[in-house]
């Protein structure tokens, strides 16, 4: 009997341990999704591009797996609302810094840990600092390495030949059309090379990226006061703005130094189609090297809208965020503090010959010797990032879509503006 007894409870011991180790080979490393976006829209997303697979320190460190998913740039913030409407929202994604406002606003995106953004906001520079504060110390995302800054970028050896001196770039909005009038190139009545390159095709929002310069610079306060979540007031139709968007709108249909025909103006002066071009300075910085090694190109801030008035430099990032529907808040909030440590902010910023966040890694070599980041800083005292305001995803939506009716010829600049404003009124009062 007594023999009996212990086979049973033997057997019953090996039955449980059998269980539990059934069960924990059931249960698996848990799968994040991410989703970053696809191609060259911003050099940030290298990682995920280009083989170096930096996820795979933490997915080993927290027996976990992250499933890397590259989403089109245009349909990108539509792809996530409807992901989200439908409950089929990555866990984390890297967010274009003008959306953010259209996510906070539903409720969409989990707050980032007090202690975290305390720590983080502590730590970083005060131009990451602006991109990451909602108010209050409040972050619903890490602004990602590799800021984006605006400049005025151009080739080198176009303006010598032009008789232009080759580091010196024009300051002000009639100087710069007069600089793209002579370095535009025609043959046979057909513009070949465009003295500068525009953005007129697209998502309203990354139209209006490429407009900032000139839209602040003549005025525009998308909304006024920039710290407020709702509320506060929009000037857009004002006649400083006309003008120099009646400017833009010349420069294609009058002056012809630019064309609705020409590619994306970073491709335009990577491929030499383009003397000059306004965007993300990262995307060129981290582009050339392998798309254009032979291209000699400097920067400089953007030219004011009049003489001796103050450039506008856009500041924005992609943000790493977390989605409120994760059913593992805690993991994904975990793996976006981990990527932007600031081990990794360094080994990342260094890497692809980039800008870090982190202070201290500011006065690290190589950053400290580097001349690309010593002049980078020097765009800084002109940068501001869009406000913190839950309407600027349609005051963008409104804008945008009337630069494109400007520079397509599809409506005059008074209408197109009034419509702007019209709308961007209407955003602010639908927050209130």
């Amino acid at each position: 009997m007594k023999k009996l007894t212990f086979l049973i409870t033997i057997m019953i011991l090996l039955a449980t341990l059998l269980s539990f180790s059934e069960g924990k080979q059931e249960k698996g490393p848990v799968i994040l999704t991410f989703w970053y976006p696809a191609g060259e829209i911003t050099a940030t997303s290298m990682p995920f591009r280009d083989g170096t697979k930096p996820w795979t320190a933490f997915e080993e460190a927290n027996n976990c797996k992250i499933n890397v998913v590259a989403i089109d740039y245009e349909t990108m913030k539509q792809k996530l609302l409807t992901a989200l409407a439908g409950g089929k929202a990555p866990d984390i994604a890297m967010i274009d810094g003008s959306w953010m406002g259209a996510f906070v606003k539903d409720n969409a995106l989990v707050p980032i840990p007090e202690k975290d953004a305390k720590e983080w906001l502590a730590g970083v520079s005060p131009d990451t600092r602006a991109l990451s504060d909602w108010g209050g110390g409040k972050m619903y995302g890490y602004p990602n390495w590799g800021e984006d800054a605006y400049a005025l970028t151009w080739n080198v050896e176009m303006f010598k030949e032009a008789g232009f001196p080759p580091y010196k770039a024009p300051t002000y909005l009639a100087e710069f059309r007069e600089y793209s009038k002579k370095l535009a190139i025609s043959e046979g009545g057909e513009l070949k090379r465009v003295g500068y390159a525009i953005r007129h095709l697209g998502h309203p929002h990354g139209i209006v990226d490429k407009w900032d310069w000139l839209l602040v610079s003549s005025g525009v306060k998308y909304v006024d006061p920039p710290t407020k979540l709702v509320g506060g007031k929009s000037i857009i139709n004002i006649p400083s703005v006309r003008k120099a968007l009646q400017s833009a709108h010349d420069m294609v249909w009058v002056d012809k130094s630019t064309s609705l025909n020409f590619p994306d103006p970073r491709d335009c002066l990577l491929k030499g189609l383009a003397a000059m071009q306004i965007s993300e300075l990262v995307s060129i910085q981290v582009r050339q090297p392998r798309e254009a090694p032979n291209l000699k190109w400097a920067f400089a801030p953007p030219p004011a809208a009049e003489k001796g008035g103050k450039p506008a430099v856009h500041i924005s990032a992609w943000n790493f965020s977390v989605f409120s529907p994760s059913k593992h808040r805690e993991l994904a909030l975990k793996a976006i503090k981990w990527y932007n440590n600031k081990e990794n902010d360094y080994k990342l910023a260094k890497k692809y010959e980039s800008t870090p966040r982190w202070r201290d890694n500011y006065n690290r070599e190589p950053f400290v010797s580097d001349p690309f980041v010593k002049q980078f800083k020097s765009l800084l005292p002109y940068g501001q990032p869009y406000p913190k305001n839950l309407a600027l995803p349609g005051i963008m939506e409104g804008l945008g879509a009337a630069i494109q009716k400007i520079l397509h010829n599809e409506m005059s600049v008074e209408q197109a503006l009034a419509e702007a404003q019209k709308k961007a009124d209407a955003a602010i009062e639908a927050t209130k």
